[in-house]
């Protein structure tokens, strides 16, 4: 499959309608309980979150830069491995943030910058973007508001953004430190999917023997859903992608080419294809050719109902349930928060004192690192280093291939099933009474 069609270009019909995203209450409100919950995820099969008092006097000091203030800074780089310009963005939400919350990234560009370990904030990408340029600069954009709204991810206009993008778009969070000397992070498609991405730990450059013995492999989340950048089923891990052979990454096996082409339920597509002459579509919808770059609205950021969003009545674990877009999106990408109430399958939990790397479009396949490594990084999350037994397990090339491959003989939903829940889905979401 060729692997260099024109990603982000070809949009079909005008510019969608801009409103709020839902994400302010849906992704805050799950955030809100992290602690409980990520205590949930470490407590299960009888492990429990240690305070790291006496673990953190075991870690030694990382190998980082300091600011004037006395906070330890960390490196955040930025790649784009598109095969079209991006510009992506960085919110602030406490800390010590980087210099630039917002810039152009160029095809194979990389920008390198640095947060605090006290850091919280997201990162993404925006797409087809169009801002005004500094006069006398050629094509450096201007840092103010002007232009017109980015097709995915826009910050109201500013290059700099000042707060959350507009869904759709695919998430990178950090809390890169906590009172537990624990880091957290995830890949989020719960505001939806624009882009594939990826999270490269940086634990070899910390100088902390502790954080630099961490087998790769259990640390590097990839989310690909978009076909073009989908490598056959069967193909190894990408060895650029902060793996090598001897650990491997966990790859999922079981979903196709035409499983990530269509995987959006079809009225959650942000710009789907044009309908028909006669106005009707084709039935099943499947038969339509959808675009390659093709971004998904989540369930809550189209319809902002309760029950997709975990708000009102449904704001427990117990009373919201993942939604069709939730299981597509779990199915693509495995390691990646697919709903509110996602932590036990999604969230990575490290020692603090690393820096990342967030990689948009790499090619591949997504992994499957929580199913098939989560008891060792609950081993990880609870002492704070590898074990010998971690790392022999993560060198473990047969256990690996036969966990990855465990669903991929799972039979998937008919096309047609899809379609009908899919339509059920449009008129209850769009008609149904909130709850």
């Amino acid at each position: 499959m060729a692997r260099g069609d024109r990603l982000l270009k070809g949009r079909l019909g005008g510019k969608h309608a801009k409103k709020p995203s839902p994400r302010q209450h849906q992704h805050h409100h799950a955030k809100q309980h992290a602690s409980s919950l990520h205590t949930s995820w470490l407590s299960s099969k009888a492990f429990t979150v240690l305070s790291f008092s006496a673990v953190g006097l075991l870690l030694g000091a990382p190998s980082t830069v300091q600011a004037a203030d006395d906070v330890t800074m960390l490196p955040l780089r930025v790649t784009n491995n598109c095969k079209e310009p991006i510009w992506p963005a960085i919110l602030t939400q406490s800390g010590t943030g980087p210099a630039s919350s917002g810039f152009l990234l160029g095809p194979g560009a990389t920008k390198p910058q640095t947060v605090g370990l006290d850091w919280k904030g997201r990162v993404w990408a925006r797409t087809n973007c169009s801002f005004p340029t500094t006069a006398g600069s050629g094509s450096v954009p201007s840092s103010g508001q002007g232009g017109s709204p980015c097709q995915t991810g826009d910050c109201g206009m500013f290059l700099q953004c000042q707060g959350a993008g507009q869904a759709p778009a695919t998430l990178a969070e950090f809390t890169m430190s906590s009172n537990t000397n624990q880091c957290f992070y995830d890949i989020s498609l719960v505001d939806g999917y624009n882009i594939p991405v990826g999270i490269v730990s940086l634990l070899g450059q910390s100088g902390n023997a502790n954080l630099t013995d961490i087998p790769p492999n259990l640390t590097n989340p990839v989310c690909i859903g978009t076909s073009s950048l989908l490598a056959p089923v069967g193909d190894s891990p990408d060895a650029d992608f902060g793996t090598n052979s001897t650990y491997p990454l966990p790859l999922d096996q079981s979903v196709t080419s035409s499983f990530v082409q269509d995987w959006c339920p079809w009225p959650l597509q942000l710009t789907p294809p044009t309908k028909p002459g006669d106005g009707v579509y084709p039935y099943p919808d499947d038969n339509i050719q959808r675009p390659i770059f093709n971004p998904c609205l989540s369930a809550c950021a189209k319809w902002n109902k309760a029950k997709y969003c975990c708000t009102g009545n449904h704001g427990t674990p117990a009373t919201c349930s993942p939604s069709l877009y939730s299981q597509q999106a779990k199915k693509l990408c495995p390691d990646a928060y697919s709903y509110a109430y996602d932590d036990q399958t999604s969230t990575f939990i490290i020692p603090q004192g690393g820096g990342f790397e967030v990689v948009f479009c790499p090619a591949g396949r997504s992994s499957k690192i929580l199913a098939t490594f989560g008891d060792q990084l609950r081993q990880l999350a609870q002492t704070g280093h590898a074990t010998r037994d971690i790392i022999s397990l993560a060198q473990n090339v047969s256990y690996i291939r036969e966990k990855s491959a465990a669903d991929r003989m799972a039979t998937e939903p008919s096309a047609l099933l899809i379609v009908l829940v899919g339509l059920l889905l449009s008129w209850f979401g769009e008609f149904g009474a909130s709850r």
